[in-house]
């Protein structure tokens, strides 16, 4: 995933009088839900190849670069109640992949917005990413996005015990 902003796009976005913005697509799977859930922090709903991005404002701060393992926080407002309450009732660590991309690869002029280009391409995003630390109120849900830190993990993190392995205790 792209985690640097060409010079090109940065002086198109730095622009005074610059006609794109930019569209943060996120992606939130977890083993429990029948499909992810898709939504893009704008109001119009956004297809992309075939996937329906649904119209949810959310904020998201970008990815730390210091020594520390990556980490963000991210807030999603709770105006579909189903997001908020289907989050709040996972257990376990939801994967979030996110996405930035430009309106200039978007028809803006119909609904739900239909890419332009073949693939839209993704300026900025991160992916794999585990949910934490989720806390809901009636205006917004919160979280914490993190990589999982494998340094931290006992290895090797499986054993051969007799309850798993039986055929070699025989």
């Amino acid at each position: 995933m792209a985690r640097d902003i060409t010079a090109p796009v940065r002086a198109d976005l730095n622009a005074s009088a610059s006609p794109n913005i930019l569209l943060a697509f996120l992606t939130i799977d977890h083993a429990s839900l029948p499909e992810p859930i898709r939504v893009v922090c704008d109001p119009i709903d956004f297809m992309v190849g075939s996937d329906l991005y649904v119209g949810c404002p959310f904020e998201f701060k970008l990815l730390n670069d210091d020594e520390a393992p990556p980490t963000t926080q991210i807030r999603v407002q709770n105006v579909d109640r189903r997001i908020g309450n289907t989050l709040l009732s996972i257990t376990g660590r939801a994967s979030l992949a996110l996405e930035v991309r430009s309106s200039a690869d978007f028809d803006l002029s119909v609904v739900p917005r239909m890419p332009t280009v073949p693939v839209p391409t993704v300026l900025y995003g991160f992916r794999f990413f585990s949910l934490i630390d989720v806390t809901g109120t009636p205006l917004d849900i919160t979280g914490t996005l993190m990589l999982r830190d494998y340094t931290q993990e006992p290895w090797p993190s499986r054993r051969a015990t007799q309850a798993r392995c039986p055929g070699l205790f025989r």
